[in-house]
This record gives C-alpha cells, sequence and structure tokens, in this order.
C-alpha cells in the first residue's frame, strides 16, 4: 500500500490488537481455517475449543436440538454429537461468527455490525452451497470459511473507524456518491484493501487471503484451472450476490444478480433456475442457523438496515432544471446539492425507509422531484397528487402543517389515502413535514416506515432536524423549481 493508505490501516490494526474483544478473533480464524473436514485430530480440536467457550457450547447444543435437527426424539448432549448432527461447516461457521458477536455489545454501531453478520451469514451459506454441487472435488468448508470472511473488512471499520465512516456518510450525500465511493474517499482505501490487509496482519491462510481481493478482470471467467480459481470466482460471486441481496435498491436486485450470474456462468457451471434456488436455499439456511442462535438480528431486517447505509439519493430533475443551475448556488452549492445533503441528514436521523422531497405541481397538485432509500427512483417518478378528489398529502399542504400518520390502514383515513399510494409506496406509517417561509409553501418532506410505527419519531426537535429544513427551506426558495 501507498503511503497514503498507511494511515488510517495502521490505525485501525493498531485499535484492533488493543481491543479486548477482538483481540483473540485472528487466532480463532486460523485455528478454524485450518481444520480440515476429513481429520480426526481436526475435530478433536475443534471439540476442546468449543468447551472452552460455555455460550458457544450452548448455543451449539440449543441447534441441535431444534426440532429440524432432531432425530427420533434424540437429546443430544455432547458437542461430538453436535459435530455430528450440524457438520463442521455448520459448527465452524457458528464459532467464528459468535467470535466477532461477542465484541459488539453496547455499541452505538452494534445493529449496523449485527446486519453485517447475517450477511457475511448469507454469503458463506451461498458459497458452501455452490461448492457442494459445482465443485464436490473442492473443500466445501474452505468455501464457507472464505465466504464468511468476505466483509471482515467493511465489519471492522465500521467497528474500529465508526466515525470516519460516519462522515463518509456525509460526503457520500453531499456528492451524491455509492458508499463505496465515499469510503475510499474518506479512508483512502476501500474494504477490500482493509479485508487483505487485515488478513496479512492476522497471518491467515494463503488460500484466504487470496480470496479476498481477487483480481478477475472486466472479462467473464471462462474456466477453472485449480482450487485457488474456484475459491476465488466462487467467494467473489457470493459476495457480489449478497451485496445485490443485501445493499442495492429492490428494483436493482435482480438486474444485478442475473448481471452476475452470466459473469460467472462458464466458471461456476451456473444456470438461472439453479442458482436462483441456491440464494433462496442459503437465505433460508440463514435466518434458521440465526433462530438458533437467538440473534439480534433476522435476514429481512439485515436487508432493510444494509440497503439504508448503501443507498444514494435519487432525483428526476434534468440539468435544465432551476435546481440544478450553477447560477443559484448557495454558499458555493447548487440547490439540488443542498437537498441531496439536507435529505439525507432527515432520512438517517430519523431512521426512514423512504424520504421524498415534493413540491407544488400546478395550482393545486404536488409531485415528488427527489428521492432517498426503498424504490426511491420508481416511487419519486410516480409520486403525484392529483384531481379533483382530496387526499392526505394536498390537505397538508393547504393548512401548511406537520403530521405524523400513525397507520394508513386506519378505517378513518380510508378516504383520504389514494388509491395510487396503497398501490405504489404501502408504507404502514408517514410522517409529513411543511416546509414554509413567510407564509408561503415551498414544498414537504415525506418520510416512512415500511412496517407499524407508533410513536412520532422523537428527534423532530433536534436542532440537526431544524437546520436540514431551513436549508430545504433556503434551497427552494433560491431557484424556483418547474411545474
Amino acid at each position: 500500500m501507498d503511503n497514503q493508505k498507511q494511515s488510517p490501516i495502521s490505525k485501525l490494526l493498531k485499535r484492533m490488537d488493543s481491543s479486548p474483544g477482538f483481540a483473540g478473533l485472528g487466532s480463532s480464524v486460523r485455528l478454524i481455517s485450518r481444520l480440515t473436514e476429513a481429520e480426526d485430530g481436526g475435530t478433536r480440536e475443534l471439540t476442546e475449543t468449543i468447551l472452552c467457550d460455555a455460550a458457544l457450547t450452548g448455543k451449539l447444543l440449543r441447534i441441535s436440538n431444534s426440532s429440524r435437527n432432531a432425530r427420533g426424539g434424540r437429546n443430544i448432549t455432547t458437542i461430538d454429537q453436535a459435530i455430528v448432527i450440524l457438520g463442521l461447516n455448520t459448527v465452524k461457521s457458528v464459532a467464528l461468527s459468535l467470535s466477532m458477536l461477542d465484541a459488539l455489545s453496547n455499541k452505538p454501531q452494534s445493529k449496523q455490525l449485527h446486519a453485517e453478520i447475517v450477511a457475511a451469514y448469507f454469503c458463506s451459506s451461498l458459497a458452501y452451497e455452490i461448492t457442494r454441487i459445482k465443485g464436490s472435488r473442492y473443500n466445501t468448508q474452505e468455501a464457507q470459511v472464505c465466504g464468511l470472511m468476505q466483509n471482515i473488512g467493511r465489519i471492522m471499520a465500521t467497528y474500529y473507524l465508526y466515525d470516519e465512516i460516519e462522515r463518509s456518510r456525509s460526503i457520500q450525500a453531499e456528492k451524491n456518491l455509492t458508499e463505496e465511493e465515499a469510503v475510499a474517499e474518506t479512508l483512502g482505501m476501500t474494504y477490500e484493501d482493509i479485508s487483505v490487509a487485515i488478513a496479512l496482519h492476522w497471518n491467515l491462510p494463503d488460500l484466504l487471503q487470496q480470496c479476498l481481493a481477487p483480481k478477475i478482470g472486466n472479462v467473464p471467467p471462462r474456466g477453472v484451472a485449480s482450487a485457488l480459481a474456484w475459491h476465488q470466482y466462487c467467494s467473489l460471486f457470493s459476495r457480489r450476490i449478497t451485496d445485490a441481496l443485501f445493499r442495492l435498491p429492490e428494483n436493482r436486485e435482480k438486474i444485478e444478480i442475473n448481471r452476475e450470474i452470466d459473469f460467472f456462468r462458464s466458471a461456476l457451471q451456473l444456470k438461472d433456475d439453479e442458482t436462483s434456488e441456491w440464494i433462496e436455499k442459503a437465505l433460508d439456511d440463514t435466518n434458521y442457523l440465526l433462530e438458533g442462535l437467538t440473534f439480534p438480528c433476522d435476514v429481512e431486517q439485515a436487508r432493510n438496515l444494509l440497503r439504508k447505509a448503501s443507498e444514494r439519493v435519487m432525483d428526476l430533475l434534468s440539468s435544465q432544471d432551476s435546481l440544478t443551475q450553477d447560477n443559484n448556488k448557495v454558499e458555493g452549492k447548487t440547490p439540488v446539492e443542498i437537498i441531496q445533503q439536507s435529505l439525507r441528514q432527515i432520512h438517517d436521523t430519523l431512521s426512514f425507509d423512504r424520504t421524498l422531497l415534493c413540491v407544488p405541481d400546478g395550482s393545486s397538485g404536488l409531485r415528488a422531484i427527489i428521492g432517498i432509500g426503498r424504490n426511491a427512483v420508481q416511487i419519486t417518478a410516480k409520486f403525484r397528487c392529483q384531481g379533483p378528489k382530496p387526499d392526505i398529502f394536498r390537505l397538508v399542504m393547504s393548512k401548511k402543517m406537520d403530521m405524523f400518520v400513525v397507520d394508513t390502514k386506519a378505517p378513518n383515513l380510508a378516504p383520504v389515502i389514494p388509491p395510487w399510494y396503497s398501490e405504489l409506496v404501502g408504507a404502514r406509517s408517514f410522517l409529513l413535514m411543511s416546509l414554509v417561509s413567510d407564509g408561503q409553501f415551498l414544498g414537504m418532506v415525506y418520510g416512512d416506515y415500511a412496517e407499524f410505527h407508533p410513536k412520532s419519531p422523537q428527534e423532530l426537535n433536534q436542532e440537526s432536524i431544524r437546520e436540514s429544513r431551513e436549508c430545504l427551506k433556503k434551497a427552494l426558495q433560491s431557484a424556483k423549481p418547474k411545474t
């Protein structure tokens, strides 16, 4: 790595070495990744390691005795029996992941990290499944560990460099970058760089190190010449599918998955329907494993949370729109740049699933012009309030007020919740914040929660929210958007 990259990675590694929570993780990874399925000595060593950890022992016995694994009512009471019932791959995956989980309590970013571990579980399950079926001559344990460790750089950066990662979110909103682009600009390195540095620092097996950032290029690989090539292709494919499922907007998910299947089709012998079945099985297996661990996050929760962290601000403004013009700059930024940053601040602070900015449309209509969150592009393009029949959005606009709708399914709201909203968006709870200056309605911030949210956000009166609303007003005042 060049000198520019030395500073943040040195800071990260130093913190890792001094942390009580993660101090032993490197040795645990080395130990478990080197144990082979076939060697009895490896099984004995693993059993002894597990028995040193009471919490891990209890978790594995609970999973072994669950209804899914119970055989003829047999009670599993030893780790040796648990290994037979669950298989070495599952036992090792659980052991590695719990080593990470143990260090996450009482951290402000713990929810984010829990979600990252869920994604790692899925990645390892998918890599295992593909290798089991299409690469049976290769080691499925190695495939699973390579999959599990694919996002170790992301996990460690979120844990140890949380302030820097949070700063990257501001850059992401300000410049409308992807999450990866913003992190690279903030830290001077990518998550792949961090993963490779950690693997080298921990002296992990060569195979694992070479699978964390393989240089494959833009040409689809045609064949597999070695075990190393298989594990590189398999783990990278699994990581990209994980990113599509856990980090991309839902409307891009299928497109990206199909693209990755096409790219790795020859190398991994992939078929569309078959691969879709593996993905679904890996999701189911991950959820099942999480249930057995009484994990604080399931697959769906993890996907929703990580999508929020990766989203970009999206808009439907043309280059001719007055909001995008340089001659309307406020404090050195175009109105749309201010709107993007302010909208991201509100979205993150209030933990919305989706946030839109709406402006007046004609004499009595309302339309969305910019959105962030789940299906933002699709929703923004179709979010229109028009016609003679009154709806809740234009009622709030006419009264120039704020309103929190606790439950869109409440019978008393049926007359004012338009049918297009239920079909297009269908959020259970949402907040409307009017942007008013000198009695003039400038626009409205719409933020929703997909699931029932019984209370209005507590952060509404925070200084950051008030500042974001003022910035939105200034941006809208500086240039009248075309209607």
